[in-house]
């Protein structure tokens, strides 16, 4: 192989290892949301929506719009959603009474404050895997990393922008809903490893056999993934998983999104990395400054 093989296929290489990283740093930090507030894989639109109404005590739709690109109906079932779930309330905004503001109720409250305290944890533990995501992604252009803040919401909302940008990249076909997040993360796994079975899925989605069945069959059924048997000479009953061309060319837009993004995602992941650092530091200025009996 000449070296301008060599060269793509390590940058292809690289590529498939960055996005398997940031799939499961995503769905690790998934699973902390679900934990806190009683969810089971809760949307990253979900989780955004969560972290600007925690972060800044209640915001309005528009603000939520805003922050997340939705339009106003996909803003509207989600409230509707977490006000179904018991999470948050709505009233009229103390500012604009044209405008809606979305609270948290006592119960998201509650849920918050455990929010708060196991994503600062998840951020802490993710020293190792977000060194690495940072430094496959960096460039010469790449700045430094800086503490920009002491708040884990605050880095959680940050991390969620970028999360929905990168699912934002995906094709109309696989976007605007039409894919789950358990799908998503499915048809990665698939469309980036050589030989993917069924029963290989299991261990990342956190579902039962039957769960992974359904999953499958919805993207099957959405035209992004197929089944075939033959494929491994040894077993020639096994069925296989297959990401279609339109599956491949959903999961490839969002490698290219990550390619134009890479600065960007780079330094915020070099910013976890040093998040367990900086809270040792903060907590030895908050007892250092502690006024001495």
């Amino acid at each position: 192989m000449d070296a301008e093989g060599a060269c793509a296929r390590m940058n292809a290489t690289a590529r498939d290892r960055g996005m398997a990283l940031l799939g499961q740093f995503s769905d690790a930090m998934t699973h902390v949301f679900d934990d806190a507030f009683g969810t089971r894989w809760a949307e990253i639109d979900d989780i955004l929506a969560m972290a600007v109404i925690v972060g800044d005590h209640g915001a309005t739709t528009r603000q939520l719009a805003d922050t997340s690109g939705l339009g106003r109906r996909a803003i509207s079932r989600m409230v509707a959603r977490l006000c179904s779930e018991g999470l948050v309330a709505t009233r009229p905004s103390g500012s604009d009474r044209r405008a809606v503001e979305v609270v948290l109720t006592d119960r998201g409250e509650r849920r918050a404050a455990v929010l708060r305290d196991s994503i600062d944890d998840f951020f802490r533990e993710s020293t190792e895997i977000a060194r690495e995501i940072s430094e496959g992604l960096r460039t010469t252009r790449t700045p430094h990393a800086r503490a920009v803040s002491v708040d884990p919401i605050d880095l959680l909302q940050r991390v969620c922008e970028a999360g929905v940008s990168l699912v934002r990249a995906m094709p109309d076909a696989a976007n605007q809903g039409q894919l789950a997040a358990r799908q998503r993360a499915a048809l990665v796994q698939i469309a980036t490893q050589s030989v993917v079975r069924p029963n290989d899925l299991p261990p990342s989605l956190g579902v039962s056999r039957a769960g992974v069945a359904y999953i499958v069959d919805q993207l099957v059924a959405k035209g992004f993934v197929h089944r075939r048997r033959g494929a491994i000479p040894e077993d020639r009953r096994a069925v296989v998983l297959e990401a279609t061309e339109e599956g491949v060319s959903a999961v490839y837009a969002v490698m290219d999104a990550i390619e134009h993004q890479r600065d960007m995602l780079s330094e915020l992941f070099a910013e976890v990395a040093l998040w367990r650092q900086r809270a040792i530091i903060h907590v030895s200025d908050l007892v250092r400054d502690e006024p001495q009996p």
